[in-house]
């Protein structure tokens, strides 16, 4: 994969401004099986129930994209937060996500890698109604599950309110705790598929992998409805690319190729089917137990402050702070007690 390069065009009036080179056609996508390895709460609107849709003729679970989107996003952040820059600076993660309020003063440090991967967006710091946003890179699909939401869940009945000495009794209100309902959980053990799809040529190798620790990173997790510390395992189906996107990157197409009506489907007979059928739609792929060994490459290289990784990551560091200063505000800003910040010149990436 080619890396994109900033470049400047001159409009009317003279004024310049520094954009993103126009994507080319290039899609990229890395399938995904997400495991169920303790009970997890997926909610529709009513509290209690669980969200689902039918789907490849069953009714199964759907797990919204920013239930696992949140989690590496946040993953992200506390990578870029541990790497620092030669003033032992921190490379990123510095505002909270969409709650940023940006102005030419601090674009260069709220925007960062993290904000380029999976998206952002701030208001304008000085109260006018703009409102600065990036594109995420990368798009997630909803989740689905392989088995029916029938043999997916399970129902536990709560009682809410109870006192410390262990009996129902509010004595605010003197009387008995009214909280009492019905949760309904996704059982461990089952199966969800979901894609992560890059469209155009966008990615540079340093997005990409950190995109991939992220993942990694974040291997098993529990999200904000987890009822437990960990309860969710992720599972990469290797990483495939082509010129144009194929109709398989669609959960319903992922389902057709592992649905064979098995009570309790096993991981790697489905990361080997959805393995076959991305390969045979896409000219190019990786398989998955490559991406596992580039993966846990990477994770040892972040665990061990390697070198090359915080090389990588530091030139992309300048790259963005370069690109988000020049596109939302123009011109270039040099940063508090440093002399001007200049991007290296990316070298062309090597195919795949």
């Amino acid at each position: 994969m080619t890396q994109s390069v900033a470049q400047e065009i001159t409009f009317k009036k003279d004024a310049k401004h520094t954009i993103p080179r126009l994507a080319e056609a290039q899609v990229v996508v890395i399938p995904l099986i997400r495991e169920a390895i303790a009970p997890l709460l997926v909610r529709n609107n009513d509290a209690d129930d669980v969200t689902d849709l039918v789907l490849a003729g069953k009714n199964r679970i759907l797990m919204i994209a920013s239930k696992t989107k949140g989690v590496e996003r946040r993953v992200g952040s506390r990578i870029l937060r541990a790497l620092t820059n030669a003033e032992g600076q921190s490379l990123g993660g510095r505002y909270p996500a969409n709650k940023t309020m940006l102005s030419a003063d601090n674009v260069r440090d709220a925007y960062d890698l993290n904000t380029f991967v999976f998206g952002d967006s701030a208001k304008d710091a000085k109260g006018d109604k703009a409102i600065y946003s990036v594109h995420a890179a990368v798009l997630y699909s909803d989740a689905m599950s392989i088995q029916p939401r029938a043999k997916s869940i399970y129902e536990q009945f709560r009682h809410g309110g109870i006192a410390e000495d262990g009996g129902s009794f509010d004595a605010e209100n003197s009387g008995a705790s009214s909280n009492i309902f019905t949760t309904r959980y996704v059982k461990p053990g089952t199966l969800f598929v979901q894609s992560l799809v890059i469209p155009g040529n966008r990615l540079t190798r340093a997005a990409l992998d950190h995109l991939l620790l992220a993942i990694g990173s974040a291997g098993a997790y529990g999200g904000q409805t987890a009822i437990t510390g960990t309860n969710l395992r992720t599972h990469a189906c290797g990483i495939y690319w082509g010129r144009l996107e194929r109709e398989i990157n669609a959960p319903l197409r992922m389902l057709e190729q592992v649905d064979d009506d098995t009570a309790a489907p096993k991981v790697e007979t489905v990361r080997d089917r959805l393995a076959a059928a991305f390969a045979n739609a896409y000219p190019h792929g990786c398989a998955p137990t490559d991406l596992d060994g580039y993966i846990l490459e990477l994770m040892q290289a972040f665990e061990q402050d390697d070198a090359d990784l915080l090389d990588r990551y530091r030139t992309a560091s300048i790259q963005l702070a370069d690109l988000y200063q020049g596109w939302f505000f123009g011109g270039e800003k040099t940063p508090k007690g440093k002399g001007k910040a200049k991007a290296k010149t990316p070298a062309p990436a090597d195919e795949g």
